[in-house]
């Protein structure tokens, strides 16, 4: 075991319980206004994002059938809107929080609805054959209730594709990245904690991976379970 991987289960051991983001940020109202404002950004902008989300796009859906009705929660100004249509996917709708960026993406043709995505209710459930959630659940403020929303959303067997920056240690981003602790993504162990995340909240592993194309990310392919 390395100096350093050792290093990190001593400090996993010894340190405090993970916080939520109500320890973070107490009043629901003013989370919502750091997500709108302050931690805003324009994804189609910045090239190394648009070619990072292409190819997280085009390999997790690259074996899925066209048919399947997709979501992109938390969709931005629809730079993974944009590649799922490129890859043959007919008429993927986002959701987005940032009226903004929902009008932005609706500007390049694409289906947005603004909506929260602790509340995709406006949805119907079993509608999607797959979701994509990409830099999405670390800036949660209930991933629980969002897991939630996505295992309603999701068709049996339906898959869901994570991308999460990983790891994620420290406190610097916390107030943007509100649930990396109840993710575990502040963790370096190889995405054993994230993952248990998802298994324990109905959803199987399908593929496991790192990458650090544009950052350090985990990658997750996951389906939602049949029993």
């Amino acid at each position: 075991m390395s100096i350093r991987r050792f290093l990190n289960k001593l400090r996993l051991r010894f340190r405090t319980p993970p916080r939520t983001a109500r320890d973070l940020i107490p009043d629901y109202e003013e989370y919502l206004r750091l997500q709108r404002e302050e931690f805003l950004s324009h994804e189609s902008e910045v090239e190394r994002w648009v070619e990072g989300q292409r190819r997280f796009v085009e390999y997790a859906f690259r074996g899925k059938s066209r048919d399947l009705r997709v979501l992109d929660c938390a969709c931005g100004d629809g730079v993974g809107l944009e590649a799922l249509c490129a890859l043959g996917f007919h008429d993927p709708v986002g959701v987005e929080l940032s009226a903004g960026k929902a009008r932005r993406a609706r500007d390049r043709g694409f289906r947005v609805e603004e909506l929260d995505m602790h509340d995709l209710t406006r949805l119907e459930a079993e509608s999607f054959g797959a979701i994509l959630s990409s830099h999405t659940l670390e800036h949660a403020y209930d991933p629980v209730g969002v897991l939630a929303e996505f295992h309603r959303l999701l068709q049996p067997g339906g898959a869901l594709e994570v991308v999460l920056p990983y790891p994620d240690p420290g406190p610097r981003n916390e107030r943007a990245h509100t649930a990396k602790y109840e993710l575990g993504t502040d963790r370096d162990d190889g995405g054993e904690f994230t993952t248990r995340f998802f298994l324990e909240r109905g959803f199987e592993l399908i593929g496991r991976r790192q990458d650090s194309f544009r950052e350090p990310e985990l990658w997750l392919s996951l389906r939602r379970a049949t029993v």
